[in-house]
Formats: structure tokens, C-alpha cells, sequence
């Protein structure tokens, strides 16, 4: 008989046969690194049948700022099924659980990087509006690629290799940048650096600091391709040395990385609400909005209804309201599009 459960923390190794079949393009090094580190603190959800796992997906923590909340939020991962389970349902029943007790534990929503959107579109999980580096830097008033190429050549910064020595000052640094550019992102602590300094090693990269006069002003995160290639993962400056252009991110990485090719990492994340009503009465807006709506969601019943969603720059809140007040019927998915049109976002993880 099928089950779907959590598993515990000894029996997480049991995935590791799963994921080294289904993700064979990820090294040996990193899979090492992923299951000494990752699965310390996250969550595992499987699909077994006579003990056999058929389907997993990992749920990895991760502290997200939101709206000037620190929340709690998984990232989902390592989505997996074996072979000759594939094409009967199984993953779908296994989300829709993952999702339904999301909900019950109050978490606001959880994101990923889809290899398919549209299968997670019939799920409920939509795109966060535009494109988050474009939008930020819209809104932030960068200077062009040019003007940041001159800029480069003219100032006396310097790139160098980060330590552990160096995690402080990323810490404040980091979170300084991404509270200045965006309203959702993952708050960086001493235990997120210490991570991503044990994972960019399987990947032969690092952290670059770039500091003029000794002042930190830029960090770019990267790792290696090949002898000569490299792939920036994050970059971020201190806004009047940014660039709108996407190509000054080649640029800086060149500069940064002396005789490397460079290529631009690109996350497009999709999220999906758990809890409607956490999720509501974490956002706010510059501009009152009001939404008198019918939701319904085929996945969780329970963010079903009719409702009065008030949004404003104290927060927002949800309240019932009866039928004949509804001017409008909304799936969640057109909702959540809906209610993040104006929210920047930095949700560049790999892991």
C-alpha cells in the first residue's frame, strides 16, 4: 500500500540512490556536500510501497525578510520519481500533501525553480511578476553598462577571495544591500555563509569582495564551469555602481575574474501560497488596495471562500464577507499574480 510520509532524520540517506539517478549531472563532490549539509535541518517527503521510495521532494528551510517579517519558508527541491512510477499521479499526490500541511503549520508559501513550469502551473505555483535583478535595478536608479565599465576602470577597487574570517561583514553587508532593493528575500546569517562556502567548494568557486579605500562595496558569489568558465551566481553592489543592462553583470564578473568567460546565472523562481491568510497579513503596499474576491483553490480547501482582502503600507488583513458582496471570482493562482505585482524579489538559490 502506498504511504506518503516524512522521513526521519537516519533514514534520509535512503534518497541518495534516487537522487544520484534522477540528477546525474550534479558531481559526486556536490551530492556529498548536499546530504552532510542540507539534510541536517530540512524535510523529506516520500511516496513508499513495501518500503520501496517511488517519489521524494526535499522541503530546505530557509529565513526569509518579508515585508520587514523574518518568516520561515521551504524551498522545494530534489523533486524525484523512479521510472516506472512516473506518469501515474504519485508526484501530484505528493505535493498536494507537501502544500496541505504547509498550510496547517501557517506557512505563508514556498517556492522553486521549476524544470517544467507547466507542470507546477496546474499546481497553483505562478512566476513572481517580472524579472527581479531588471525590476530592482529600475527602481534603484543604476547607471549604465558603459558608465559601470568607466567606473571600474577609473576607481581603485579590488577583488579578493572571502574566508570564513570574512562571513561578519558579508552578514551586514549583504542584508544592508538586499533590504535597500527588495521587499522578499533570504536573510543572511553566519550559518547560510558557512553553507555556501562548503557548497561553492564542490564547484571550485567563491566569494569575491570588491573594496575601494577598504570599504566593502560588492560581493559576487560564483562557481566554476571549466578551467576558464565560470558562472556568477549573485552580484551585489552598492547601488551607484550598478547597471540596468544585464551584460554589465559579464562585465563586473570580468573584471572580477581576470581571463574567465563569464556567464550571467538566472533563477526564475515560482511560488505558490499554503496559507492565504498568513500570506495576506504579511504584505504591504505604498498603495491602498482592495480586493472584494471569490478564491478558489482545487488544492487547499481551506483558502477557499469569500473574502475582503485590504492591503496597505501597515500591512495587510482578510476578512469573510458574504456572496452577494463578491465582485469578482479568482483561481489562487490569478490571486498570488495578483497580489505581488508590485513586490521585488531576490530568491536567487540553487539549493
Amino acid at each position: 500500500m502506498e504511504k506518503i510520509r516524512y522521513l526521519t532524520q537516519r533514514e534520509k540517506c535512503r534518497t541518495r540512490s534516487l537522487y544520484e539517478y534522477v540528477f546525474s549531472e550534479d558531481s559526486a563532490e556536490f551530492v556529498d556536500y548536499y546530504y552532510q549539509w542540507k539534510t541536517r535541518d530540512n524535510q523529506i517527503l516520500v511516496m513508499e510501497e513495501e518500503e520501496k521510495i517511488q517519489v521524494m521532494l526535499h522541503l530546505n528551510p530557509y529565513s526569509l525578510w518579508f515585508y520587514g517579517h523574518q518568516q520561515n519558508v521551504p524551498y522545494i527541491v530534489a523533486v524525484a520519481t523512479e521510472p516506472d512510477c512516473r506518469r501515474l499521479g504519485k508526484m501530484r499526490r505528493v505535493m498536494e500533501y507537501a502544500l496541505q500541511d504547509l498550510e496547517r503549520r501557517r506557512v505563508p508559501f514556498t517556492f522553486l525553480l521549476p524544470a517544467d513550469p507547466a507542470y507546477y502551473q496546474g499546481q497553483g505555483f505562478v512566476f513572481f511578476s517580472g524579472d527581479f535583478l531588471e525590476e530592482s535595478r529600475r527602481k534603484t536608479g543604476e547607471l549604465q553598462a558603459a558608465e559601470v565599465l568607466q567606473h571600474e576602470t577609473e576607481s581603485k577597487a579590488q577583488w579578493t577571495q572571502a574566508g570564513l574570517e570574512d562571513i561578519p561583514e558579508l552578514v551586514e553587508f549583504s542584508n544592508h544591500i538586499l533590504r535597500e532593493q527588495y521587499h522578499i528575500f533570504i536573510r543572511r546569517e553566519e550559518p547560510y555563509y558557512k553553507r555556501l562556502f562548503a557548497e561553492l567548494e564542490t564547484e571550485r568557486g567563491g566569494i569575491l569582495l570588491r573594496k575601494r579605500t577598504g570599504i566593502l562595496d560588492g560581493a559576487l558569489v560564483y562557481g566554476m564551469e571549466g578551467p576558464n568558465r565560470a558562472e556568477v551566481k549573485e552580484l551585489l553592489l552598492e547601488p551607484d555602481i550598478w547597471s540596468r543592462r544585464n551584460d554589465s553583470v559579464t562585465e563586473i564578473g570580468r573584471a572580477a575574474l581576470p581571463g574567465c568567460e563569464i556567464n550571467a546565472a538566472e533563477f526564475k523562481m515560482m511560488f505558490r501560497i499554503a496559507s492565504l491568510k498568513e500570506f495576506v497579513s504579511l504584505m504591504k503596499s505604498e498603495t491602498k488596495r482592495c480586493y472584494e474576491i471569490e478564491v478558489k483553490d482545487s488544492v487547499i480547501a481551506s483558502n477557499c471562500g469569500c473574502y475582503r482582502i485590504e492591503i496597505g503600507k501597515d500591512g495587510g488583513r482578510m476578512q469573510r464577507i458574504p456572496r452577494e458582496q463578491v465582485k469578482q471570482e479568482l483561481d489562487i493562482s490569478s490571486l498570488a499574480r495578483l497580489l505581488v505585482k508590485d513586490t521585488r524579489v531576490h530568491l536567487g538559490e540553487w539549493v
